[in-house]
Parts: C-alpha cells; sequence; structure tokens
C-alpha cells in the first residue's frame, strides 16, 4: 500500500472515530507535535499518544468543518505534505476561527511515525 493510501486510511479513521485502525497504522515510534501557540500544544507519542490528543482536540474545539482538500507528494516517497479547512469555535472562549492548516506526514514500514501540523491562523485572542 502506498504512503497516500496510509495517509487517506488514518485520515478516514480519524472522521470515523475507528481507534482500531489509528493504533493498527501509527508506528510504535509514532509523534504528532503541536506547536506551542495551540490550546493542545504538545508532543503526543504513540499510538495512545495520538488518541490522547483527539480527546484534548474535541474537548477544545467545536469543529464546524475539517476537510482535506489536497495531499502535495514529495520526492521522498516517505513524506508527503497535506492540506485541511479547518473552521471551530474554541469552546473556552466562544471565539470562532478560520484556517488552513498543513500537516507534514512521515511513513515508515508502512506505517504513520510522524505527523507535524502547521496552522495560518492558530486560534487566539482578536481571531
Amino acid at each position: 500500500m502506498s504512503n497516500p493510501n496510509i495517509q487517506q486510511r488514518f485520515v478516514a479513521a480519524v472522521f470515523a472515530g475507528d481507534s482500531a485502525t489509528l493504533t493498527e497504522l501509527c508506528h510504535a515510534d509514532f509523534v504528532l507535535e503541536q506547536g506551542g501557540a495551540m490550546p493542545y500544544a504538545g508532543t503526543y507519542r504513540g499510538a495512545e499518544g495520538f488518541l490522547q490528543f483527539l480527546g484534548i482536540f474535541g474537548e477544545t474545539l467545536d469543529i464546524e468543518k475539517l476537510e482535506p482538500v489536497r495531499s502535495y507528494l514529495c520526492d521522498d516517497p516517505d513524506w508527503l505534505v497535506s492540506e485541511f479547512d479547518l473552521v471551530a469555535t474554541v469552546k473556552a472562549t466562544g471565539q470562532r476561527y478560520e484556517t488552513t492548516l498543513l500537516e507534514r506526514w512521515q511513513f515508515s514500514a508502512g506505517k504513520v511515525i510522524s505527523v507535524k501540523p502547521h496552522y495560518f491562523e492558530p486560534p487566539g485572542p482578536g481571531r
């Protein structure tokens, strides 16, 4: 299975709440890094860490829209970048925001080993 297909299965499992598939597709050394400007900042390790992140993400944001837009393939087949549109409200503040989200994905041995998101507009004051 190609890495873009693995990424698509992973994203579909996130949207479906399919923790068994997420666990299957996470490499043992999986790392998700969320930047310090985010309300859910931190480093999440392994499938358990990713599932923990999903819980915090869902508690933090009321998602109106989170849709894949396109993927950008790299010369190195173990890397790709995916673009998403995100519209959400921060539950703690009621602030609504819209952003483009780019995620850098790395694969190893047919599994996802890392995801590092980059938000065009992170949630924050005045947004």
